[in-house]
């Protein structure tokens, strides 16, 4: 039985400064914790006067340490959180956060600063526990409480002197450590806030979390739970945003991976909504998604209104009931107003008929004759071409490196083509992927800069080449995400590789202040080298598109992860990936209204945008 070891942080009792609602979001936590059948639990707590910043790293150091492998170590802090301004490079909001320990106002004592925290936390989780923090404070978005109260104190003078971050593992393609979870009750630039909930003083965050546990049960996930807590806090506060960073398709306190859509469906104050908006590619009202209950007739929710980050949506067919308003569904696009990927079928007769079968079945893709003219990709379409020979086929027409032919001897194995062409169709996609309103994307940039590590040039081409040195050692550059704009934006950055993967780990999702710079892995330097497979000799190279989308609220970002293409593992097409068909076929295409061929209606001012650049890593 997985053991939970977890540290439960209160403070109220501040010097000059109290809370009054802390002890009681925690105390509810423990007892929560304490009702779940399915874990075991190891519980130290700390309140008020014994919260000190001594006893608070003790109790990360040496209790939430002791988890392992298969164990959880769970922070859950109520209190307050504090901000100052910085100019340390990791840090792209322009500000620096800390948790607030009861010995902090005294003079000349330390808060818990972020830097600080995200070490322990992440060095616990390095050696293979999952981590989960949830941090019920002011600015706590990015510290890895107005009628109401309000949980932050102002910056003191003796908290200037920051600890530094540790060093971390180079970047680029390669495995990043293990990370914790963040569960926070507002983004890095807010405040949390407290007050009469049910009868006693609560945070607005915790009492949240532990209604939608006590709703959702066992089969919680983090990206469920995040869905059900944003709305029931904003029906609180309109200025209070909860975040979170990590693991939206896994269980609550446990990490592993519930298989499913990327996409949710929730009841708003606006009404239905999915989290699939025009930055995820969805362009017309019309659009369809079919919950993923799995039981009784297929029901299914129709796109009204799409905005850029998400869409309000109609149930079609079927009523909600009462206990529908406060659940959280996975839904899969089974209507897409958007046009398939087109797919050029040419060679020996047998296979393309096997192939050509397949793909009528997959509803992203649709098939042309040979010499037929194909749509570009710029019209919505991707171009995708299959040679076919006896017994095999070749698939072409991706941006990224040449594939092995695959064996056609039967139906499974021209579904296993069939797979390969909507993968390379989705990366496609998302390379592809702009906002037809340039305003958002003309206020971002991307910038790769030199470390002294390789070189760096920009071609004629407009790639920016990334050389390795004259030792055969990978180049290493600072990729910086600049905004431009007189607000903050939110971001994630995606390494498109021309191996067909698609990753959001140089910048999984953060606010970057305006006219600020936030930096690919939190400052550190991204390495660029080749992929396995590929021998470091003159003239070796691989390309990456890195490409940021911006927004000026968080984004699901779920649907821009893809695994490299695999001849021998699953590519998750046919399964109800991100957009992918499900199982039972359920997926197909419909025109948009009005029956224009892709687009839909024009979009009001633009809500989000990209930019992105073209790197080539050589070996000169």
């Amino acid at each position: 039985m997985r053991t939970v070891y977890a540290l439960f942080v209160g403070i109220d009792d501040y010097p000059g400064a109290p809370l009054r609602g802390c002890v009681n979001d925690v105390r509810d936590a423990e007892a929560w914790l304490r009702r779940q059948g399915h874990v075991a639990s190891d519980i130290r707590r700390l309140h008020d006067g014994d919260a000190t910043l001594a006893a608070v790293r003790a109790g990360i150091e040496r209790h939430l340490g002791r988890s392992g492998p298969g164990d959880t170590a769970l922070l859950w802090f109520s209190g307050h959180g504090s901000e100052e301004p910085t100019d340390a490079p990791w840090e792209g909001t322009g500000w620096s956060q800390a948790l607030v320990c009861h010995d902090s106002l005294d003079d000349g004592r330390p808060p818990l600063w972020d830097t600080e925290l995200g070490a322990l936390l992440d060095g616990i989780a390095a050696r293979g526990a999952h981590v989960v923090a949830v941090l019920d404070c002011c600015h706590s978005g990015g510290a890895t409480r107005d009628g109401a109260a309000v949980r932050a104190v102002s910056w003191r003078p003796w908290w200037s002197s920051r600890a530094t971050l540790g060093a971390r593992d180079g970047g680029g393609q390669g495995p990043l450590p293990r990370r914790h979870t963040l569960l926070a009750a507002c983004r890095p630039q807010e405040r949390a806030h407290e007050d009469v909930l049910d009868g006693q003083v609560r945070g607005y965050f915790s009492h949240a979390l532990l209604e939608a546990l006590g709703k959702l049960g066992s089969s919680a996930t983090y990206g469920g739970l995040h869905a059900l807590v944003e709305e029931r806090v904003r029906r609180l506060s309109s200025v209070q945003h909860p975040e979170l960073r990590g693991g939206e398709d896994r269980l609550f306190l446990s990490a592993d991976p519930v298989p499913g859509s990327p996409f949710l469906l929730r009841h708003t104050v606006a009404g239905w909504e999915v989290n699939c908006g025009q930055a995820h590619g969805l362009r017309a009202a019309g659009a369809e998604f079919t919950l993923l209950d799995g039981g009784g007739a297929p029901r299914v929710v129709v796109v009204r209104e799409v905005r850029a980050e998400s869409a309000l949506v109609d149930p079609v067919g079927w009523s909600p009931g009462p206990a529908d308003l406060d659940a959280v569904f996975g839904v899969t696009p089974s209507a897409l107003a958007f046009p398939p990927a087109a797919v050029t079928l040419a060679g020996d007769p047998g296979v393309v008929r096997l192939v050509e079968a397949a793909v009528a079945g997959a509803p992203m893709l649709s098939t042309a004759a040979a010499g037929t003219a194909v749509p570009s990709a710029g019209t919505g379409s991707v171009p995708l071409r299959v040679d076919a020979g006896p017994g095999w086929a070749q698939v072409s027409g991706g941006a990224g490196r040449d594939l092995p032919p695959l064996p056609v001897r039967s139906p499974a194995d021209a579904d296993r083509v069939t797979d390969c062409l909507t993968h390379l169709a989705r990366w496609q996609h998302l390379r592809d992927l702009v906002n037809p309103d340039p305003w958002l994307s003309s206020l971002v940039r991307i910038t790769v800069e030199p470390t002294g590590v390789g070189t760096v040039r920009h071609s004629a081409e407009g790639e920016v080449v990334c050389s390795y040195t004259a030792d055969h050692r990978p180049p290493q550059v600072m990729v910086g995400i600049h905004n431009d704009s007189d607000r903050p934006l939110w971001c994630v950055l995606l390494d498109l590789t021309d191996s067909y993967a698609s990753s959001a780990s140089l910048y999984d999702g953060d606010f970057v202040g305006a006219g600020r710079t936030g930096w690919a892995r939190r400052g550190e330097p991204v390495w660029l080298y080749l992929p396995p497979g590929r021998t470091v000799v003159p003239g070796a190279f691989t390309q990456d598109w890195l490409k940021v989308i911006v927004a000026e609220t968080e984004l699901n970002t779920a649907p821009f992860v893809l695994d490299p293409w695999s001849p021998v593992a699953p590519s998750g097409a046919r399964t109800g990936g991100a957009q992918g068909a499900a199982a039972d076929g359920l997926l197909r295409l419909t025109a948009p209204p009005g029956g224009r061929d892709a687009g839909g209606p024009a979009h009001g001012p633009g809500r989000w945008g990209t930019a992105q650049v073209r790197v080539r890593t050589e070996v000169p």
